[in-house]
């Protein structure tokens, strides 16, 4: 009886990953929702991962109370709040500093062709 007792003890301890709630609570829910909310008012690509493991991509549609819907090339699916892991969209700042970064190409080449040519007159 104690041996039994014992290996209970360890394995309780050793593995409460089988207790663990494996879906998402009412905050991640809250969060995804939230996401969901901006991805919509914003009209941004998202990228979303579920819990069971899949990787999409697209627009958020519409959202409802318990769901929304993707749309991704002429495709549409539906998900529900709860089967959302993670919601990601490109940063802001990154499209920004790409665009500070393109004007910049685009200014220093064009002083570049008025530095070549104005030293090919004179």
């Amino acid at each position: 009886m104690r041996k039994q007792l014992v290996c209970l003890l360890i394995f309780a301890l050793t593995c409460p990953r089988i207790w663990a709630n494996a879906g998402p609570d009412r905050k991640q829910i809250a969060r995804v929702k939230e996401k969901v909310a901006a991805c919509l008012e914003h009209h941004r690509s998202v990228t979303i991962e579920t819990y069971d493991d899949r990787l999409l991509q697209g627009f958020v549609g519409e959202a409802g109370t318990d769901d929304f819907t993707l749309v991704y090339n002429v495709k549409s699916s539906t998900l529900n709040y709860a089967d959302v892991k993670k919601i990601k969209w490109p940063s802001e700042v990154s499209r920004q500093a790409k665009i500070a970064l393109e004007v910049a190409v685009l200014v220093g080449a064009m002083f570049g062709l008025v530095v070549l040519f104005g030293g090919l007159r004179g």
